[in-house]
């Protein structure tokens, strides 16, 4: 039992290590580039034209995607573990589990941002945040595109770090694998246009079922962190409660107006919605002090949820997963 608890801790030690001095592997490595080449490789054989194929098309779009991908990230750990051993079944898991979440990656893509507005170069500040979000950048003011880059890196607290770390928690590194397939088909599928409708409809429906609990949990751990910066958690809160619900999304509003609200700005998407009661951001550095925030949040809820979580359950759901699958393929 403690031999298993040791292991487990170094999954997550080396995760969290090679998220912070490496980063994000090369994309042909990358397990989120794998799912989405399967995703694009199933949805060019989906026909459109009659909605009720389509949403049956896209329901098997997103299971056939889900279940692959944890099935192998199952049988990967089931077969090092067996084959050889739990040092390697420690060290592998800790490199794929930090491919599933991403705590410092918000940092590298802010930080050009800030830098090319600190030297007043707004074209290349407005190509710079092109490449964090999906809306048209190319008329935007300093202000709002301080907004949108910030706004990106709150958003992505939920998405790309609680999310991952709590199923990762609850149920283990499969767990982890599935949610991440399920986020990268909304990602990729779940949009409204003509195109995905009907075939997006799942995804869409799944990534706002499966991260309706941490956009909320988050934000304890947000407001906690705006206060041990000394920022203002109360206001965070008092946002957060008030503009939770200005996103299309059930879950974005909760998180991202809990960041507005604490660093005392406005969150501005035109046409869309507004998020906080302070001014437009005019000061870069507002960047520079919202990852400090989404950092130590994540940090926070590591160690109080998702370390206590693994241990106590994840990990021993885990191995009852990888041992039931070795059995029946005859390991």
């Amino acid at each position: 039992m403690f031999e298993l608890l040791f292991y487990a801790l170094l999954t997550l030690t080396v995760a969290v290590l090679v998220d912070l001095l490496l980063g994000e592997p090369p994309n042909r490595l990358h397990p989120v580039v794998w799912m989405g080449k399967v995703i694009s490789f199933l949805d060019r054989r989906i026909s459109r034209g009659r909605p009720r194929r389509e949403r049956a098309a896209g329901v098997a779009l997103a299971m056939i995607t889900i279940l692959l991908f944890s099935f192998l990230s199952l049988l990967l750990l089931a077969a090092l573990r067996n084959s050889l051993g739990l040092l390697a079944w420690a060290i592998v898991g800790g490199i794929l589990l930090k491919t599933m979440f991403a705590i410092n990656a918000m940092s590298r893509h802010t930080e050009p941002v800030r830098k090319a507005l600190l030297e007043d170069d707004l074209e290349s500040a407005r190509g710079k945040a092109a490449m964090m979000v999906s809306r048209d950048v190319s008329q935007l003011d300093k202000g709002h595109v301080i907004s949108c880059a910030a706004e990106s890196a709150a958003e992505n607290t939920v998405d790309s770090i609680f999310s991952p770390l709590f199923y990762f928690g609850l149920l283990g590194l499969p767990a982890a694998v599935a949610y991440r397939a399920s986020n990268t088909l909304d990602a990729m599928v779940g949009y409204l246009n003509d195109k995905y409708r009907y075939v997006g409809w799942f995804s869409a429906k799944l990534d706002d079922a499966t991260n309706w609990l941490m956009a909320r949990v988050a934000v304890p751990f947000i407001l906690l962190a705006l206060a041990l910066l000394g920022k203002d958690g109360k206001a965070g809160w008092a946002s957060s409660k008030k503009y939770h619900d200005q996103t299309l999304s059930p879950n974005k509003g909760w998180h991202m107006s809990a960041f507005a609200g604490g660093l005392g700005i406005r969150f501005e998407k035109m046409g869309w919605y507004v998020m906080g009661d302070g001014p437009l951001p005019s000061d870069p550095e507002v960047l520079r002090d919202t990852i400090k925030v989404m950092t130590l949040a994540s940090y926070l809820f590591l160690f109080a949820a998702v370390i206590p979580l693994y241990l106590l359950v994840g990990v021993h759901l885990q191995i009852y997963m990888e041992d039931l699958l070795w059995n029946i393929i005859g390991g």
